[in-house]
Formats: structure tokens, C-alpha cells, sequence
């Protein structure tokens, strides 16, 4: 399945995208995924995939398509880790070194120019800012299993504002799903710069967005890219997240060791990058990963003064409560 083609006898294009592909079960609709990955648009494209532990055809699907695109898919050899997370990170510790690089979920369809357009809008923010971490990200119309829409912009249902996404809101929440990301070689070099205690980041996506905003640069692309599919398998899927039926779900069904886990992500990720940041925003992330150690009123206090907050006002008030 060309695993084993040496990466010193490949030439690498200026604009090459390795997309990074972790697979579980898949069978149902990956085929369709795959289709759209090789109908791009931007033909400067490379697949990883790596796969676990699937007992349905998963990897005869995948082993097809890479019959079909020889020299184009490479799949990872290893054993099951048991969560898209580890999957992911695995994925990006094993990748070549590439211009850019694209998380893909094996249930969604791509649309044909998803490539070529954050590809553009990354190259442009490079043009700019010379050899920083660049992360860029599209809009996605949500679907159902059979790719019947159900709304056409993910952001809007899930009441984001994506021009306001920073740092201090990526502590508390993430709403930047991996599947309509692209970044690039400058962001993976940090990422395996360093190790950390990859059971402390909540998700493979959370991370890396934390990476651009603190050390790097964001771009959002307003046209859905992605046909993020909804379905009973979905781990993650897409929700509504805000007003008063939202809170009161969150207060009588929601756990509070969620929230824990994110004051334990940004001590994770500071002990990981704290050299690198600078004094503003790495006081922040201290003040933010310190919310383990007090009490409740000192936390929502401190929450409100440093402006750590999720973006709707239903958000943070759950965030509040549950501090």
C-alpha cells in the first residue's frame, strides 16, 4: 500500500498537502471521502491514513484507492490506540515534512476546491508572516448520513463567531473542528518539537488550534468546504450550543470533570510551549491552568477579569456555573 516509498526519491511540490486520514470502521462512507479527496481541485495532494484497529473493509477500501493513486497513499503500520485523538497525533508525528498538511475524518465529503482555496488563504497569510505557524479553516454545512442538508453553516448552528475565535476562547472552548483545517510544515515542526502528556490534551484538533493562536496566525474561510455528516456513529458530532434548553442539559446531564479538563489541557500545553510564548499570552494560560488549584469564587472571578470565556452568553454561563 506504498508504505514504503522512500520520501527522498519523491519530489516535493511547493504547495503539497499531506492529508492526514485516521480511520475506524469506516467502511460505510469512506469510499465517498476518498472520492473527493482525489477529485480536488488542487491536485498536489498526498494520503496517510492510519488505521484503528477496524474489523469491517475499512482497509480494503482504503488498500483499493491506493491502487488506484499509486505513489499516493501511504498507510501506517501499528497497533490500534483506541481513540481518534492518539490516532490523529500519531498521524502528525509520522508524517513527512510537507508545505501543509489537513486532517480528514473518513464520514464527511469534501468539496472540490477545499485544497486549492485554504491552500491560497495560508499562502497568503505566509506572504505575510514568513515562517509562522499558519492554521486556516472553512465553514461546514452540516448533513445527515445520506449528505441531506441540514444546515448549511456548522458556525451559525453552533452560534460561533469565527473572526473573534482567540486564544482566551480556545482555552475554554473549541469550535474549530479538524476536518475543515489546514496548516502548515511551520505549525507540525512545533508540535514535534516537543512531547507532553498527550492524555491531558482533550483533542487532537483543540491542540493544534491552541498552537496557531499562541504562536502563530488564523484564518477563516466563510464558505463551507466540508459536508460534515451527522450520523449515529459520530463521536463528535455537531450540536446546538446555546440558550436556556442548552444550559439546562448541560447542568443536569453535563459533568463537570469536562471543564477540569481544560485548566489541565493549558497546563499541558504550557509546560509544553511556555518558552516560546510570549509574556502576555503565557501569563494568561497561567492564569487560566491555576484555576485548579482555587477555590470557586476565586475562579469565576478570575475567569471574568482575564476574559477566559466561551463566545455565547448560554455558554458562559454554563461555564460559569461549572467552574
Amino acid at each position: 500500500m506504498n508504505d514504503n516509498v522512500s520520501t527522498a526519491t519523491r519530489t516535493v511540490p511547493r504547495d503539497l498537502v499531506v492529508v492526514l486520514l485516521a480511520t475506524f470502521d469506516g467502511s460505510l462512507h469512506l469510499r465517498q471521502q476518498l472520492d473527493s479527496i482525489a477529485s480536488q481541485s488542487h491536485g498536489h495532494w498526498r494520503l496517510i491514513v492510519a488505521d484503528d484497529g477496524s474489523g469491517d473493509d475499512t482497509l480494503g477500501i482504503v488498500q483499493a484507492f491506493s491502487e488506484e493513486h499509486p505513489g499516493r497513499v501511504r498507510l501506517v503500520r501499528g497497533g490500534a490506540v483506541r481513540s481518534a485523538r492518539d490516532n490523529f497525533f500519531r498521524l502528525l508525528r509520522v508524517a513527512d515534512s510537507a508545505p501543509y498538511l489537513a486532517f480528514c475524518d473518513q464520514d464527511d465529503v469534501w468539496s472540490v476546491d477545499k485544497l486549492e482555496r485554504l491552500v491560497l488563504r495560508c499562502q497568503q497569510i505566509e506572504a505575510q508572516f514568513p515562517s509562522q505557524p499558519c492554521l486556516v479553516y472553512s465553514d461546514l454545512a452540516v448533513v445527515d448520513a445520506r449528505l441531506g442538508l441540514i444546515n448549511p453553516s456548522f458556525m451559525e448552528q453552533i452560534r460561533a463567531r469565527p473572526n473573534d475565535i482567540s486564544y482566551k476562547s480556545l482555552l475554554a472552548e473549541n469550535a474549530i473542528p479538524g476536518c475543515a483545517m489546514l496548516f502548515n510544515g511551520a505549525l507540525a515542526d512545533v508540535f514535534r518539537a516537543r512531547e507532553f502528556d498527550a492524555t491531558k490534551a482533550i483533542m487532537h484538533d483543540w491542540w493544534v488550534a491552541l498552537i496557531a493562536s499562541t504562536l502563530g496566525r488564523m484564518s477563516y474561510v466563510s464558505t463551507p468546504l466540508v459536508q460534515y455528516r451527522q450520523h449515529s456513529k459520530n463521536m463528535l458530532g455537531s450540536v446546538d450550543r446555546s440558550g436556556l434548553p442548552f444550559i439546562l442539559s448541560k447542568l443536569f446531564r453535563g459533568n463537570r470533570r469536562a471543564v477540569v479538563r481544560t485548566y489541565t489541557q493549558a497546563a499541558t500545553f504550557l509546560g509544553a510551549y511556555s518558552d516560546l510564548l510570549d509574556p502576555t499570552t503565557r501569563n494568561e494560560l497561567q492564569t487560566f491552568a491555576s484555576l485548579l488549584h482555587h477555590n470557586k469564587v476565586a475562579r469565576v472571578w478570575l475567569i471574568l477579569k482575564h476574559r477566559i470565556l466561551k463566545q455565547t452568553l448560554s455558554r458562559r454561563a454554563y461555564q460559569l456555573l461549572r467552574a
